[in-house]
């Protein structure tokens, strides 16, 4: 029996001493109540300002809820939800409570809440600090790349990823297999670092493989009924996204995307990416401390965090904000382990508290509270604006449905008509698909055999479009147009046209 702050090493398993403290309770209820409020200030402060991604899935979970029905609008199913854990969620809450951006808000803090409880647990077992975990919540919750993304799965898959992290700390086979199962349903790619991080049942079971077995089929007994539902009833045993949103060669991967993030937003891209280097730093700390618990720990975080990174660049996936979730949260949690663990006593709090100082202060110098736009965002226009434009098409086209212009979240969510996109119409998922198809290769194997049972879609017919154009360069007929500005300042223009019959 070896012990460890207030940490004690059983048979290869972590255990809390009784003497860790009787502040125990208090450090979990301090960091659920930090992460808790700041999800309450996050929402509050992006509340007008979410992504188009995020309102794909906000509007998904309000069909869902509304009518049953798995698609961005009632009556066109789809299968381009990349997160069914996040919508289910979503739309159990707006069952209960019909206000969609009310209930995002109530998620974030839940989930906010929620990783700050199971931070503190980690740090303690791991023998750090109470404050690491306050610190690593603080992170988290402060990170503007995070920010970006609210209304999508990122802070939830952050949330699963810890508890798979404890749970495969303490030796808990049953536990972890749930994390990694959910972790999949949250969105398939975290099935990579929470993978890594259940390898920690490795570290404390004395039969390795017979343990890893079991955690595998409890992961597969928690997500394969729904991709097997899926891959009969959709058409894919995948989203669709995965393979529509993978190997666009039209951008730049999500390593590549690093710098044109930092270069058009420094600030919130440098503040994005620090606690990934701090990380890295942690790292080091971590190999010459190797034999201590929260050395082991924060190594196998940096490895998840890593290891998804490498895996999204593999398949050429885009610089997306969420695709940055596991990494930022991994990190966060990393070094917070080596402060907790190294740094001067009180040290923790301290930089908790700096933290949110410097989040306040810079939340006040980016200008008016609530914001029109995400910190990290490269849409072509405001919220604001896409929702003006979705409230008229229905009076503009008698109620038909519109060809999209590329962005759909906000559009969708603000219309009560179909705005017809590749991500909320089958037949046009099916074009791109069938484009992805013909690269060939190892992947276009993979998507035939998910793809097996899927059945052809009928194309909506629409002679409605709306376009980013110059309307004076428009062979159809102008019906309206709508200036816009990109969050970056760039001015344009939302055209609706009408094609003859």
């Amino acid at each position: 029996m070896t012990m460890t702050g207030g940490t004690v090493l059983v048979g290869g398993v972590l255990r809390r001493s009784v003497d860790a403290g009787t502040s125990g309770r208090r450090a979990h209820l301090v960091g659920a109540a930090l992460g808790g409020a700041l999800g309450a200030v996050v929402w509050w402060i992006m509340h007008d300002a979410l992504g188009d991604d995020a309102l794909i899935s906000v509007a998904y979970a309000r069909t869902l809820a509304e009518s049953g029905t798995w698609g961005v609008f009632p009556g066109i199913t789809a299968n381009t939800q990349t997160s069914p854990l996040n919508v289910w969620l979503l739309a159990g809450g707006m069952w209960l409570l019909p206000r969609p951006i009310v209930v995002v808000g109530l998620l974030l803090v839940v989930c906010l809440a929620v990783l700050g409880w199971l931070l503190v647990d980690l740090v303690r077992r791991a023998g750090a600090r109470d404050g690491a975990g306050w610190l690593a919540v603080a992170v988290v919750g402060t990170s503007p790349v995070l920010a970006s993304t609210v209304g999508l799965e990122a802070y939830l898959g952050a949330t699963v990823l810890v508890a798979v992290c404890l749970a495969a700390s303490g030796g808990r086979v049953v536990l972890t297999g749930l994390g990694v199962g959910l972790a999949v349903l949250t969105r398939p790619d975290l099935a990579v670092p929470a993978g890594v991080l259940a390898l920690a049942l490795v570290l404390v079971a004395r039969r390795r493989v017979v343990t890893l077995a079991a955690a595998a089929l409890v992961a597969a007994a928690v997500a394969l009924p729904w991709h097997v539902w899926s891959w009969f009833a959709l058409g894919d045993a995948v989203p669709d996204t995965t393979w529509v949103r993978t190997g666009d060669r039209s951008g730049s991967t999500i390593l590549g995307s690093v710098p044109g993030w930092i270069e058009a937003f420094p600030a919130a891209g440098i503040g994005s990416v620090l606690p990934v280097a701090v990380a890295l730093g942690a790292a080091v700390l971590a190999v010459i401390h190797r034999a201590r618990a929260w050395a082991r720990t924060a190594l196998l975080l940096v490895a998840a965090g890593w290891a998804h990174l490498g895996a999204m660049e593999t398949i050429h996936a885009q610089g997306a904000g969420w695709y940055y979730a596991p990494v930022v949260a991994c990190s966060a949690a990393a070094a917070a382990l080596a402060i907790g663990a190294l740094a001067p006593r009180r040290t923790p709090e301290l930089l908790t508290g700096a933290v949110v100082v410097a989040a306040l202060g810079a939340t006040l110098v980016a200008g008016p509270v609530p914001w029109r736009s995400a910190p990290l965002v490269a849409n072509m226009a405001l919220t604001s604006e896409y929702a003006q434009i979705g409230q008229e098409l229905s009076g503009l086209t008698g109620g038909r449905p519109v060809q999209g212009p590329g962005e759909l979240g906000a559009l969708a969510f603000h219309s009560t008509v179909p705005v017809l996109d590749f991500l909320s119409e089958p037949a046009r998922t099916d074009a791109v698909m069938a484009r992805r198809a013909a690269e060939g290769g190892l992947r276009t194997t993979l998507m035939r055999w998910s793809t097996e049972h899927r059945r052809p879609s009928t194309p909506i017919e629409t002679r409605w479009r709306l376009r980013f154009i110059d309307p004076r360069t428009s062979s159809d007929r102008v019906v309206k147009v709508w200036p816009v500005v990109s969050p970056r300042g760039h001015t344009g223009q939302v055209v609706l046209v009408e094609s003859g019959p």
